[in-house]
């Protein structure tokens, strides 16, 4: 319960410094979980994010997915199980191939991450990205998806302190069912919106003028 609430309070606070959206309903939230901690617990949860952005600027990782599993909070029934950041890793620069790709064609690439958990695959595509000349705070759009409010949180404070514009929803993958989206506060910034739109417009254009005739008349 402890770390669900420092997450959650740490993404609450990253979220409302750029988006005014909601902005009443999460302070409330906020008000209504401080009010179950001394002040001094609380500055416990200041100093934790403080040392959260330490970390990810030393050596960018899953710190808090890592975190989690060392606490023992993690659920294997669930499916809540740490990704190693030399398997995440790994992974990134397997698909590392196909991002360059959509950045030569489109000018970014987008990634989509159902069952994210706390990010890790994402933070070392950020790495790989850079090991490669790229830039992942313009050339890259991440939609990630997770059951867990925990996750979402956590990787809400990952991305946002590493600057990755994304649209990350609590939401469940199989029924579709959404219960929140938590926007980066580089996606919201960043004018991501617009340019999202216009590549799904030329997407779907593209998809048109490929269709044959016969099924354009149907």
């Amino acid at each position: 319960m402890v770390f669900d609430d420092f997450v959650e309070t740490a993404a609450l606070t990253l979220r409302n410094a750029v988006d005014i959206r909601g902005r009443g309903e999460r302070e409330a939230r906020y008000l209504a979980i401080a009010d179950r901690y001394s002040r001094e617990e609380l500055d416990r949860f200041a100093r934790a994010i403080g040392l959260t952005v330490l970390a990810m600027e030393a050596k960018p990782s899953d710190v808090l997915g890592r975190l989690y599993m060392e606490l023992e909070l993690g659920n294997d029934r669930l499916g809540q199980v740490y990704t190693p950041d030399d398997v995440a890793r790994l992974m990134a620069a397997m698909t590392i191939g196909d991002v360059v790709d959509q950045v030569v064609a489109h000018g970014f690439a987008e990634l989509y991450e159902p069952a994210c958990g706390a990010g890790g695959f994402i933070v070392a595509m950020t790495e790989e990205m850079g090991a490669h000349g790229l830039d992942h705070q313009t050339q890259l759009h991440v939609t990630a998806e997770d059951l867990s409010r925990k996750a979402v949180h956590m990787i809400y404070i990952h991305l946002a302190l590493l600057g990755v514009p994304a649209i990350i929803r609590h939401q469940d993958t199989l029924t579709r069912e959404v219960f929140s989206i938590w926007p980066t506060p580089d996606h919201l910034l960043g004018g991501w919106g617009p340019r999202l739109q216009r590549r799904s417009d030329l997407n779907a254009s593209a998809d048109t003028d490929l269709t044959s005739p016969t099924e354009k008349e149907k």
